[in-house]
């Protein structure tokens, strides 16, 4: 799959599982996450990056569930109460413990659950796509923001390899083990990819990283414009109903100024491209659906197209499953049937019509 078809997926996971509160339209989205995981191609670095994310994701749901008890929530089926102080109003009257009921556990459940999605998402992303591909997508208007992004991915593979080295290293030495030991593994970790991070920096200044010329200032500040319009556009939107019709046309000529800028600015920097990856007519489709269905969940939601709701503290109902919204949910696993079509590695080296004919007479 290209770059931008696995950036897409990602975007459209995170639209259904953040505009969802529905758990069973969040567990048919787990489920789709885990089957496009199970048929992506991954490397030793991906399924790590992957298991890490998981183990965060799923950290993040109990913290999310900790973090209710803690403050207490309230709600018609009280489970139990816990004792603590209470501050006063000139301390922020923060109050801790208090009675937890079921439906604020259910809530923090379900805000859990949501980027636990999200992350397991992102960490398919990871172990998918390597950062060099993010680096070769990103256009030449955003090719420095794109070099710290793909920083940022590369950074969380090298960090468990210095984790796992040293790790290795002490058990050879024998070390002991244990949590208590975690500092000796975390100090070198950190130290190692500061080290690696200086050699990346002199590199690229080496390199002339950053030396092109920059935008000229009408470019850019169509840009500055883009800013503003979305900001007024979103405000219409969502605080003043009869002047949505505004709203869209200010979106539009936002979305119109952020083009131009990108165009604008793409055209004044070049950049070298050792292979340009090929978009094929699946992969065309797929960002196109993926596209289509984030606005339409994201409109639909606040039209009342669909019902992706969910409220626990109306006296706690059952969540109910409905056809369009489980739909939704289900658009999630398109990538499955993306790699489902696409050919093995053994059959493209096997099969001669995909390459030239003198590699094939070969």
């Amino acid at each position: 799959m290209h770059t931008f078809a696995w950036l897409s997926w990602v975007a459209l996971v995170m639209a259904v599982a953040l505009s969802t509160t529905n758990p069973l339209y969040l567990v048919v989205v787990l489920l789709a996450v885990i089957l496009v995981a199970a048929l992506s191609p991954r490397g030793d670095h991906g399924l790590t990056s992957f298991r890490v994310l998981a183990t965060f994701g799923a950290g993040m749901l109990a913290i999310s569930v900790g973090i209710s008890v803690i403050n207490g929530s309230y709600g018609r089926h009280i489970l139990f109460t816990i004792p603590g102080p209470n501050f006063p109003d000139w301390l922020g009257g923060l109050a801790l413990g208090g009675p937890v009921s079921a439906e604020g556990l259910v809530a923090a459940g379900i805000r859990g659950f949501s980027i636990l999605c999200v992350l397991l998402a992102f960490g398919v992303f990871n172990g998918a796509v390597s950062p060099h591909r993010v680096l070769r997508a990103a256009p030449a208007a955003v090719f420095h923001a794109g070099l710290v992004v793909t920083v940022g991915l590369s950074l969380l593979p090298a960090s468990i390899d210095d984790v796992r080295r040293i790790r290795e290293m002490r058990t050879l030495r024998g070390a002991p083990g244990g949590m208590r030991q975690l500092p000796a593994l975390i100090v070198p970790a950190i130290i190692g990819g500061l080290e690696r991070s200086m050699r990346l920096a002199e590199a690229m200044e080496a390199r002339g990283y950053a030396s092109a010329p920059s935008t000229a200032r009408w470019p850019q500040a169509i840009g500055a414009l883009s800013a503003p319009l979305l900001m007024a556009a979103a405000g219409l939107w969502y605080y003043y109903d009869n002047l949505r019709p505004l709203a869209s046309v200010l979106a539009a000529a936002g979305a119109c100024a952020l083009a131009a800028w990108l165009l604008l600015a793409a055209r004044s920097r070049h950049t070298t491209r050792l292979r340009n990856e090929p978009l094929g007519a699946l992969d065309r489709a797929g960002i196109a659906f993926s596209l289509a269905l984030i606005m339409f969940t994201v409109a639909g939601k606040q039209a009342g197209w669909v019902e992706l709701g969910y409220n626990p503290f109306a006296n706690l109902p059952a969540p109910e499953f409905a056809l369009p919204g489980g739909l939704v949910a289900l658009a999630c696993a398109w990538p499955a049937l993306r790699l489902a079509l696409q050919p093995s590695k053994q059959e493209l080296m096997t099969t001669p019509s995909l390459y030239p004919a003198k590699v094939a007479r070969q």
